[in-house]
């Protein structure tokens, strides 16, 4: 009778496994309610890229393909197809998209250099988010508003949008972005704001605050985290910047992950033990911190990303290698989400 049973429990079991589909990295996020991902690039369009994201992620976010040079590199032409063919490919597969960005320093539009009023600027920031968001409302639930708005010392980058609307240029983005759709999350985005104490996680924290007790609609920060084996990694200050912006009420999604390492140190058994500690130990704080909403690496493949031509003598910072095949880190991710 016991063998019966056993063998009843047994066939249970593995329908219950091949009707709940494959166990991935994406499925055991999903099950702890974690948005687990990658930025995309050409792989969205790749068969054998799309495997390795659909195992991978339950939401992507593009490397270039929205921002304004490519989505907008005129004022009179705007190219939708990379997006429209990358989100159909997301929805049919049940994978989020996130917006990034609307608004940055870097690749812009030649034809954005001619505003010289505030007026222009607003003019032209409400169009852009406008048709943005109305053509894509319900569908893209999160987005970057903003990218990249401070300098290392905490002080505002005088970007185009800066220097004709000063700070304020912040506020109408978000304010405008929430017109258009009232259900999408709104986020800021940032690099090196990530630890209590640092100057920039500073003047984010400050102004994130203001906006707050000002009424202006914001629903997240964004913590880049292009972190480095040989740089210092200090969890507890992570921790601590995330409470406190739990009580603000604002989520945070860990939006940029990638961890490089030395390229004279590639094969030495502590970098990669120092690569993996720093990946899981992020991990554990968005499953262990309830505001963290999101776990995204920026891109999969040591072989085209983006840190050796940015970090001259550094790379391997991904959790595939140059070769497509899965590294520790990712096995040890997969554990962690058991």
């Amino acid at each position: 009778m016991k063998k019966i049973i056993f063998a009843i429990t047994l066939i249970a079991s593995i329908f219950a496994l091949s009707s709940c589909g494959k166990d991935t990295i994406a499925e055991r996020a999903t099950k702890k309610d974690l948005k687990i991902g990658t930025a995309f690039a050409s792989d969205v369009y790749d068969p054998e890229g799309q495997e390795r994201i659909k195992e991978f992620s339950n939401i992507i976010v593009a490397e270039n393909i929205m921002k304004w040079a490519n989505l907008r590199p005129n004022a009179k032409f705007w190219n939708w197809s990379d997006i429209d063919n990358a989100l159909k490919f997301a929805e049919e597969n049940k994978i989020d998209v996130k917006w990034h960005t609307l608004f940055w320093h870097q690749q812009n539009s030649n034809f954005l250099y001619n505003m010289k009023t505030k007026e222009d600027a607003e003019k032209m920031m409400d169009e852009h988010i406008t048709t943005v968001m109305q053509r894509y409302k319900g569908r893209i639930k999160v987005y970057d508003v903003v990218n990249e708005m401070f300098e290392e010392n905490g002080s505002f980058r005088e970007n185009i949008w800066y220097k004709l609307m000063g700070e304020e240029y912040l506020a109408h983005a978000l304010t405008v972005a929430r017109a258009q759709d009232p259900d999408a999350k709104l986020y800021l985005n940032e690099y090196n704001n990530e630890c209590v104490g640092h100057p920039k996680a500073e003047a984010m924290y400050k102004f994130v605050k203001k906006l707050k007790e000002e009424g202006v609609p914001i629903d997240g920060v964004g913590m880049q985290l292009h972190l480095a084996t040989d740089l210092p990694f200090e969890p507890d200050k992570i921790r601590a910047n995330i409470r406190r912006y739990a009580e603000l009420g604002i989520d945070i999604s860990f939006s940029e992950i990638d961890v490089r390492m030395p390229s004279n140190k590639f094969n030495d058994p502590a970098e990669i033990e120092m690569q993996k500690y720093i990946y899981t130990t992020l991990l554990d704080i968005a499953l262990t911190e309830p505001n963290v909403k999101s776990y995204i690496v920026w891109g999969m493949y040591d072989r085209t990303n983006w840190v050796p031509a940015t970090f001259p003598n550094y790379g391997n910072a991904c959790i595939y290698d140059v070769n497509y095949n899965k590294k520790e880190v990712y096995e040890e991710i997969f554990k962690k989400l058991k």
